[in-house]
Formats: C-alpha cells, structure tokens, sequence
C-alpha cells in the first residue's frame, strides 16, 4: 500500500513539474494574475452587479441547455413516453421487493408465534409434576424445536 502511494506522489510530481512552467509561461503571458485580481477588486465594488452578472450567464445557460434539448429531440411526448417506459422495470423491481419484504415478515410473525405456542406447551409440561417417559421424550423435541425457532429468528431466517 506504501509502495502505491510512493509511487503516484512520483507520479504526481512529475506532471506538476512539467506542466508548471508551462502553465506559469500562459499566465506570464496573458497577465492573468492582474486580471483575476481587477475581476476581484471590480466584484467587490459591484456586487448587485456581480450577482446580476452571474445569475443572468446561469439563466443564459440553463436556457440554451432547455432549448438545445428541445430541437434534438424529435417529439417531446414520444421522449417522455420512453422515459416513462424504461422506467417501468425499475418499478415492477421496487413492487417485487415490497412483497418479498412482506412475505418475509409475515413468516417472521408466524416464526414468532409458534415459537410462543411451543413455549407455553413445554412451560406446561415442564410443570407436571410427575413425568412419563414420553413426556420427558416430548419435553426435549419441544426444547428442541424452540431452540431451533430461536436461532432461525437470531439470524432472521425461514426456517
């Protein structure tokens, strides 16, 4: 990773080295130092100006951009239409991830409520007094069950 960035910092230098005088030499030679500073000298003068200035160029180009778009394209309604239709998929995908969403909550809900409907039936067993051996049997698949349910709901899985 070091050895990356030694390299483009290299890299980096090399072009700033060359490209520096020659950037200096266009500067030099069209004085744009004195004019970025009279722009700025004028700005701060002007200022209801500057904005009128700079809002008016904005609104020139936003203007040109509409127009521009609007001799391109060939009918306006047929290039919505397009617009419209190429985004259909992308709705029928949002529609998909909704239902599945949906479903999979609603087996959450049931994951949820049977795992209370298996806790209330080992509560109740665990309770008697005196054991069967199949009650016992039955104790530990119910124990088993829950714990399975649990996991499942841990790792926000169907079972």
């Amino acid at each position: 990773m070091k050895s990356i960035r030694k390299h483009r910092l290299q890299t980096h230098q090399l072009i700033r080295s060359w490209l520096q005088p020659k950037l200096g030499a266009v500067g030099a030679r069209y004085r744009l130092t004195a004019r970025v500073r009279w722009a700025n000298l004028w700005a701060k003068r002007h200022p209801k100006r500057t904005f009128a200035c700079v809002t008016g160029s904005l609104l020139l180009l936003l203007v040109g951009t509409v127009a521009l778009e609007r001799v391109r394209t060939d009918s306006p309604q047929t290039a919505d239409m397009n617009a419209i239709a190429s985004m259909e998929p992308l709705f029928t995908g949002f529609h998909a991830i909704q239902a599945n969403k949906n479903v999979h909550r609603q087996k959450l809900l049931e994951l949820t409520s049977q795992g209370q409907a298996v806790r209330e039936e080992l509560d109740s067993m665990i309770a008697i007094p005196h054991k069967s051996h199949a009650d016992s049997m039955r104790i530990i698949q119910c124990y088993g069950q829950l714990e399975h349910i649990v996991k499942s709901l841990k790792n926000n899985d169907n079972p």
